[in-house]
C-alpha cells in the first residue's frame, strides 16, 4: 500500500508553518489536520489528547533524525486507522537542539505497532536524498508537496532493513592505535565493542570488552568450573606488562560482522539474539562502514519507537 493512502487532502500537506517552538508546531499541525471530518471519524479522540501523546513521545526521546527532518508520532488506542501529515517550515524549529524544517507527523492505532515504523522507514529513504529535501523545502502549494512525494511511491509494504534503523558511524580505531587508547575510548563511551577501520572506512576487525578481559589468561581457564584454587592470580598482569607497546592490531579479532544495507530486520534479530553478536556493522556497496546496529538500537528504533 502506498503511504499516501494514509493522508487526506489538503489537511495532510502543510506548507509555511509559522510556529517557533516544537510543542507549538505540533499543535499548529494538529489544528490543520484534525478537521471536522477527522474528528467525526474518531469521536473518542480530541486534539488535546493527541497533542499530549505527541509531546509525551518527544519527551521520551526526540524524533529528530538529522538533515532537518523529524518524525513526531503517537500510538493511540482510539484511533480508527493510521494517518500521516507532512509539514514544511520556512524557519527551523528546535527539537532538542536539532534544527527541523521537514516534519512527518504520524498517528497510528495502538493495535498496529509497526505501522509508524514502516512509514518512517520509507519516508526517510525518500528524504535522505539532499536534492529531494531541497525540492520539498521549495514547494509553493500543498498539492505540489503531495505530488512530489507521490513521484517516489513510498510503500508501507516494503520490509524494514538495516538502512532504516542503523545508527550513523561514531567511534572507531585503526590498527596502528595503541590498545590503551582503545580501552579508554570504550570505557568513556560505555562501549562493548569498537570497530577497527582503515583509511577508507572499511571494517578490518573489532575489539570487544571480552577480548580485552581475556588477554593474557591461560587457555585452560575456559575449561575451569571454579578458580578458587588460584584466587590470588592477577588476570591483568600480562595486559599491564604489554600495554605500553601493544597496538590494536595485536589484539583485534577479524570476525567483526558486516552486513549490507538491505539486511532484513529478521536477519538482524537472529544475529543479535540467537547468535549473540554484539554489533552489526552496516556497509555500503563499496564495503565502507555506514552504520551500526546493536540491541539498544533495536530497543530505541523498533521496540520503543
Amino acid at each position: 500500500m502506498n503511504i499516501l493512502n494514509y493522508t487526506t487532502r489538503p489537511a495532510s500537506w502543510q506548507i509555511d508553518l509559522q510556529s517557533a517552538q516544537r510543542n507549538e508546531l505540533l499543535e499548529e499541525m494538529l489544528n490543520r489536520f484534525c478537521t471536522e471530518e477527522f474528528l467525526e471519524a474518531n469521536p473518542e479522540l480530541s486534539k488535546a489528547e493527541i497533542l499530549q501523546a505527541l509531546i509525551a513521545r518527544e519527551e521520551m526521546r526526540t524524533t529528530a533524525m538529522g538533515s532537518s527532518i523529524a518524525f513526531p508520532h503517537a500510538r493511540l488506542e482510539k484511533l480508527n486507522r493510521a494517518f500521516l501529515a507532512v509539514g514544511i517550515l520556512p524557519k527551523p524549529v528546535s527539537f532538542e537542539n536539532e534544527p527541523v524544517q521537514i516534519v512527518c507527523l504520524i498517528l497510528a492505532p495502538a493495535s498496529e505497532p509497526s505501522t509508524s515504523l514502516k512509514m518512517m522507514a520509507q519516508l526517510s529513504r525518500v528524504l535522505m536524498d539532499a536534492e529531494v529535501r531541497q525540492q520539498v523545502l521549495d514547494v509553493k502549494t500543498p498539492e505540489e508537496l503531495r505530488s512530489l512525494f507521490k513521484q517516489h511511491n513510498p510503500r508501507i509494504d516494503k520490509s524494514i532493513t538495516a538502512r532504516d534503523i542503523m545508527r550513523p558511524p561514531r567511534f572507531s580505531v585503526e590498527e596502528s592505535d595503541r590498545v590503551s587508547t582503545c580501552s579508554h575510548l570504550m570505557s568513556v563511551n560505555n562501549m562493548q565493542a569498537v570497530p577497527v577501520v582503515d583509511e577508507m572506512k572499511k571494517i578490518r576487525g573489532e575489539i570487544t570488552v571480552d577480548r580485552l578481559f581475556r588477554y593474557g589468561l591461560p587457555d585452560f581457564f575456559a575449561q575451569l568450573k571454579s578458580v578458587s584454587f588460584i584466587a590470588e592470580f592477577d588476570p591483568f598482569e600480562k595486559y599491564f606488562e604489554d600495554e605500553r607497546d601493544m597496538l590494536v592490531s595485536d589484539i583485534m579479532t577479524p570476525e567483526a560482522l558486516t552486513v549490507p544495507l538491505d539486511y532484513t530486520i529478521m536477519e538482524i534479530v537472529f544475529e543479535l539474539t540467537i547468535k549473540s553478536v554484539i554489533k552489526l556493522y552496516v556497509v555500503d556497496e563499496n564495503d565502507r562502514w555506514v552504520g551500526t546496529i546493536d540491541k539498544s538500537t533495536l530497543l530505541d528504533n523498533v521496540i520503543n519507537y
